[in-house]
């Protein structure tokens, strides 16, 4: 008759696995967010790097064009032939100045979402953290329950505890 009434501890145990698994919910939500955005940031900075050759290849073309038309100069016969190539020369040395500032301005856009996909892995290994010691902290708890080891509940606590730690890094970021 005394094995089938429960020991006092085992409230605690459905308790502390209760709340483990609403942790783990959680967690795994939020780590499943930040995976996708982390996703998305890689593409879009891959497609900034891409936007950035392609300004690198047209600045090389309009330079080639420029020193083309600055030989080309040098050999012009006539008035017209000169202010012909003069004025062409003068567009592409224009062209290669504004291709060197759209790409300043690309590349700081790359970096920057580069940091950005950098912090937001972090953010999502934190979580991946938690789900981890979370279903650690439940498994624990749980077979300690069936196995009526105080004990094992109690390390399941300790355990299912990291996860809180990794939780409020993921959102916090303290290290």
């Amino acid at each position: 008759m005394a094995d089938i009434l429960p020991e006092k501890w085992m409230k605690g145990v459905a308790i502390t696995t209760t709340v483990l698994a609403v942790v783990a919910s959680i967690a795994g939500s939020r780590s499943a967010f930040y995976i996708a955005k982390a996703q998305l940031l890689t593409a879009l900075e891959g497609s900034k790097w891409s936007y950035y050759q392609a300004k690198s290849v047209k600045e090389n073309i309009a330079a080639a064009q420029q020193m083309a038309f600055q030989a080309n100069i040098l050999g012009a016969t006539t008035p017209e032939q000169k202010e012909f190539l003069t004025k062409n020369l003068a567009t592409f040395q224009k062209d290669v100045v504004r291709y060197e500032k759209e790409k300043a301005a690309i590349k700081k856009e790359a970096e920057d979402t580069g940091k950005d996909n950098a912090v937001v892995v972090r953010k999502g290994s934190q979580f991946s953290l938690a789900v981890v010691f979370s279903q650690i902290g439940i498994m624990l708890s749980s077979v300690g329950a069936l196995l009526k080891r105080k004990e094992m509940w109690i390390t399941g606590i300790i355990i299912g505890s990291i996860s809180l730690f990794f939780i409020a890094n993921g959102f916090l970021l303290f290290f």
